[in-house]
């Protein structure tokens, strides 16, 4: 049954990525309408030498607030700057994430609960709270996370800061790239760029099904050493 499960869920990856690729044309449409890349470029190249400053602090209040189109934001980071817009998206998505996470850490829920669902926090909370370095990786860069989310769920849960910012680092790291690298390339990526991407995101689904898998395991095993005369 297990093994059931897992080649279900990686079937249902890889045609998920296949339906990407395929309709990769309307999603990038759909993405410059809600973001209006052509505005917020006009509006950062406004602020002239100052404009990644700009930059950096939209994409750390990205983090807390909601409705500020992030991926827009790195789309257009990449489109304006190139290269070093990737490194302002990098530096300013992993501090803004350490910093949510430290404020979770330092305040706990009487807080959190007020900048995010009460709800969706508890429902992540029961499935991180004792997670490390690779689950939290995986949040980042999976889109069946809620990213943001996960640093105030990470804060309340048993992680330590160092650990975090290694998932943070690695994970937000390779989010950056991707999306980044779409503006870089002018809004029309080469085929090489969707192939690589594809085939990455599809490790990373399996990556994460196996994982599971292994946890799900050395679960069944603990229960059955407890349970043990």
């Amino acid at each position: 049954m297990k093994k059931h499960k897992f080649f279900t869920k990686t079937f249902l990856a890889i045609t998920t990525l296949g339906l990407l690729w395929r309709y990769r044309q309307p999603i990038m449409e759909i993405l410059q309408i809600i973001g209006d890349q052509k505005a917020v470029s006009s509006y950062l190249q406004g602020y002239g030498s100052f404009g990644p400053m700009v930059l950096f602090g939209l994409l750390v209040a990205q983090v807390f607030v909601a409705f500020i189109p992030g991926h827009a934001l790195m789309v257009t980071a990449g489109y304006v700057y190139g290269p070093v817009g990737l490194c302002v998206v990098i530096v300013s998505t992993v501090f803004g994430s350490q910093v949510a996470f430290l404020i979770a850490r330092r305040y706990g829920r009487d807080l959190i609960y007020k900048l995010a669902s009460s709800e969706l926090i508890e429902r992540w909370e029961k499935i991180a709270r004792h997670q490390g370095i690779l689950f939290f990786f995986f949040s980042f860069v999976l889109p069946i996370f809620p990213s943001d989310l996960m640093c105030y769920v990470a804060g309340i849960s048993t992680i330590s800061p160092r650990r975090f910012f290694v998932a943070n680092l690695l994970g937000r790291t390779c989010c950056a790239v991707f999306i980044t690298l779409i503006g870089i390339y002018g809004m029309r990526p080469p085929v090489a760029f969707w192939i690589i991407a594809v085939v990455g995101m599809t490790t990373l689904f399996v990556g994460w099904a196996v994982y599971k898998k292994k946890e799900s395991e050395c679960e069944s095993l603990i229960y059955l050493n407890r349970t043990r005369p």
